[in-house]
C-alpha cells in the first residue's frame, strides 16, 4: 500500500544549548512544545491516521497528546530512539575533553567510519531503526503515517530511502520541529516530497 509518511523532529529540549542528547532523556522546553504545537497544526491538510514515536520524553510526551487528540493509538517504539552518543551523550560541551571534540568532528564527517567513543555504531543504529520502521508499517494500513523522532533517526531513514551513505547525513539537517514528507510505495523507491525547517506561525 502506498502512503504519505511524515517525519517530525522533536522541538527544543531542556538544556539543548549546553549539551548534545542521544539517548539521554531531557523533556521538551516550553519553546520546544510550542514548536511542535505549531508544526502539528500545519498537518491538518493531510489527516493523520497512524502515529508513532520514540520512547524518549522529548518525543513521546507530545506524541501521546497528539494521538489522544485524534483518538488514535500511539505506537511507542524504542527502535526509533536517537543514537547513543557514548561518552558525550548529555554531557555539557564545556566539559568535553580534546579527544571528545576531535571524535565529534570526525563523526560529523562520516558517522559510519568514525564511531563515537562508547557510542552506538552507525550500522547498529540504522539496522534497529529500519527493523522498527518495517514492523510499524506491517502493523496495519494507513494513508498518512506520522513519526515523531530525532534528527539522527530521520537522517537514517532518509539516507537508506535515497541510497546514500552515512557521510551524506549533513545534507539532511533538520531544525527543531523540522519536518520531512515522503511518498512511500512498497513497489517503488520512496519519493521525497518536502523538507521544511520553517514553522509557519513562528518568527
Amino acid at each position: 500500500m502506498a502512503f504519505r509518511l511524515t517525519l517530525i523532529r522533536h522541538g527544543v529540549a531542556e538544556g539543548a544549548s549546553e549539551a548534545i542528547f542521544g539517548q539521554s532523556n531531557p523533556p521538551l522546553s516550553a519553546l520546544g512544545r510550542e514548536q511542535l504545537d505549531t508544526r502539528w497544526a500545519a498537518l491538518s491538510a493531510h489527516p493523520v491516521d497512524a502515529i508513532a514515536s520514540s520512547t524518549l520524553a522529548r518525543c513521546a510526551d507530545f506524541a501521546l497528546d497528539a494521538a489522544m487528540s485524534l483518538g488514535l493509538p500511539l505506537h511507542l517504539e524504542r527502535g526509533f530512539n536517537e543514537m547513543s552518543l557514548g561518552s558525550i551523550d548529555g554531557k555539557a560541551k564545556a566539559e568535553w575533553s580534546i579527544a571528545e571534540h576531535t571524535a565529534w568532528d570526525l563523526w560529523q564527517q562520516d558517522p559510519d567510519q568514525h564511531p563515537l567513543p562508547e557510542g552506538e555504531s552507525w550500522a547498529a543504529f540504522s539496522s534497529r531503526i529500519h527493523t522498527a520502521l518495517n514492523a510499524w508499517f506491517a502493523s496495519g494500513d494507513a494513508e498518512h503515517r506520522v513519526l515523531i523522532a530525532h534528527q539522527g533517526t530521520i537522517k537514517a531513514i532518509l539516507l537508506a530511502a535515497l541510497g546514500l551513505p552515512a557521510a551524506r547525513h549533513s545534507q539532511f539537517w533538520l531544525a527543531p520541529a523540522g519536518c520531512v514528507t515522503l511518498w512511500w510505495d512498497e513497489n517503488w523507491p520512496p519519493m521525497l516530497l518536502d523538507i521544511s525547517n520553517t514553522l509557519p506561525d513562528m518568527p
